[in-house]
């Protein structure tokens, strides 16, 4: 059962309303103010003798449909009543939803420029990259550098508004200035081509590390918050007496290889890592089979991973997709590829994420059986006879038995729970600003793209609704709810994703977010972005 019916009793007038059993009290008298007009700070509704708060949930009240509830207040003279009866969002179709939900800014396609605006939406949840964009002043030498970082940052601008699709047109403007390679004209249609997002990504953060300087770094942005280190080591494995060779590299992004023993993010990650190649030996005096183990020694606040799904086919002359499936988790900890020292100084961070992560589950399930517990007392109290009958069934004027208040147990378990001290981490990582101290990540962005190769097909943005966003906070914009998408299930666990196709944005749940792992011809991740994970 979805809904309860029952009967208002207010004023001397009975009203037959339906309440949604997972609304709470708040709801409820706003449903009332709809066709009362007496104010819900005003209203006194009880139900079973007790007064109706805010807070308490519909469904844990025991209601029955048919049952009368009494209602008290008067109507004030300050607010009017609302000329239409209240909606609320779970009972509006998918186009009232639309027009009530303001959602996040798309950008127009101005002609195969889905590389970009799925590009600069990823790169958009970096509110780090906002933040310094708008605080720094950027050089006015008339660079492309500075042209691009400044256009970006208006851009930027223009998309916190969240008022409506967004054209970028002076970013576009500048990007294609930037390369001549975003200026093509595809010669049969007579259209710009269409572009690899993974270029044009590396792209961006190559023009913004040049054009955005901020002195509150020791290092440029890019460099501080995407930009991690790892050694490389050679050994030689046809001649194992041959010293060893260690090359110190960075990276903006780590690769995920595919092949037919791929079906995880973590095993493309490792066949990136160690790698066979060929090289000369020093020792032989010829070319050599060596093998290359790459271990990360300092991690960004922000990982890019690039699903190597292109390869080049001679024959055809263009770059073909591998569809393989490849599962990416939500959260992704890294501490198995880094060197020895680092994940030492990663120890006490990550082992606080992994208590803390340990004590919610087990808190929840807690909260859980505590929820179901006291449901079941309340059913159970609502088939008791009251005392009243009871008495006078039995015809004695003995005192009645009261019930004990039910206890919070939410309240007493969250009190029973030891605090879990923060880390004292390494000094060389607190010093590092925009490093990630504990290896562990949580996806924000992805990037997918649909077709069979990388100039062809199109490319959509996927970005993690941040918990303190809110509906009210949405601007309005074509798009709306996802078809899959239920709003009657969004509860506080419900992790909520904007899809960003061009100008039409809409809402998703995470399980749309599984779906792109590939294996057909379905958005497919081609980019992900992950953050450290955070302490509070």
């Amino acid at each position: 059962m979805s809904s309860v019916h029952l009967i208002v009793k207010w004023s001397g007038k009975k009203y037959n309303i339906d309440v949604d059993l997972t609304h709470n009290g708040e709801m409820l008298k706003m449903q009332m103010f709809s066709l009362t007009a007496v104010e819900p700070k005003k209203q006194k509704i009880l139900i079973k003798g007790k007064m109706l708060k805010d807070e308490d949930h519909i469904a844990d009240l025991g209601l029955v449909d048919n049952q009368i509830i009494m209602m008290m207040g008067s109507v004030g003279g300050a607010i009017s009543r609302p000329s239409k009866p209240l909606k609320f969002l779970e009972d509006m179709s998918y186009e009232e939803v639309t027009k009530e939900l303001k959602f996040s800014s798309g950008l127009v396609n101005l002609g195969n420029t889905c590389y970009m605006s799925s590009t600069i939406q990823c790169l958009y949840s970096i509110k780090e990259l906002m933040n310094s964009l708008n605080e720094n002043q950027i050089d006015s030498n008339n660079s492309i550098d500075s042209k691009l970082t400044s256009s970006l940052r208006d851009l930027f601008n223009i998309l916190n508004k969240k008022s409506g699709s967004v054209t970028p047109t002076a970013f576009l403007k500048n990007l294609r200035l930037s390369n001549s390679m975003y200026n093509e004209i595809d010669r049969e249609s007579g259209v710009h081509k269409q572009q690899d997002a993974e270029e044009c990504w590396n792209d961006i953060l190559s023009f913004i590390n040049k054009g955005l300087k901020d002195p509150k770094l020791p290092k440029n942005f890019v460099d501080s918050y995407l930009e991690g280190e790892f050694i490389t080591t050679y050994q030689c494995d046809e001649n194992p007496e041959e010293p060893p060779t260690h090359v110190v590299e960075k990276f903006r992004k780590l690769d995920c290889r595919i092949d037919k023993s791929v079906n995880y993010l973590q095993q493309g990650l490792t066949l990136s890592l160690v790698q066979k190649i060929n090289k000369n030996s020093p020792s032989l005096n010829r070319e050599a089979v060596y093998t290359a183990t790459s271990r990360l020694t300092r991690l960004p606040k922000y990982l890019t991973i690039n699903f190597l799904r292109f390869f080049w086919k001679a024959k055809e002359n263009i770059d073909a997709k591998i569809v393989k499936k490849v599962k990416f988790p939500f959260e992704l900890d890294v501490t198995e590829f880094t060197s020895p020292e680092l994940a030492s100084k990663l120890k006490p961070a990550r082992d606080y994420l992994n208590k803390r992560k340990d004590f919610l589950e087990s808190n929840n399930k807690r909260l859980k059986m505590a929820k179901i517990a006291e449901n079941d007392a309340m059913a159970g109290a609502a088939t008791k006879p009251k005392p009243s009958e009871e008495a006078s069934s039995s015809g004695s004027n003995s005192k009645m038995a009261v019930d004990p208040p039910v206890s919070n147990s939410s309240s007493n378990i969250f009190n029973r729970v030891p605090i879990i001290e923060k880390p004292v981490l390494d000094s060389s990582l607190t010093a590092d600003i925009g490093c990630n101290p504990s290896g562990v990540y949580d996806l924000i962005a992805v990037l997918t793209h649909t077709g069979r190769n990388s100039s062809s097909g199109h490319y959509i943005a996927w970005v993690k609704k941040e918990s303190e966003e809110s509906f009210e906070s949405f601007e309005t914009l074509e798009g709306g709810i996802s078809s899959s998408f239920n709003l009657k299930n969004i509860n506080d666990d419900t992790k909520l994703w904007y899809k960003f196709d061009d100008d039409k944005v809409s809402i998703v749940d995470e399980s749309e977010i599984v779906k792109l792992e590939g294996g057909g011809d379905w958005h497919t991740a081609y980019i992900t972005l992950y953050r450290a994970k955070n302490f509070d």
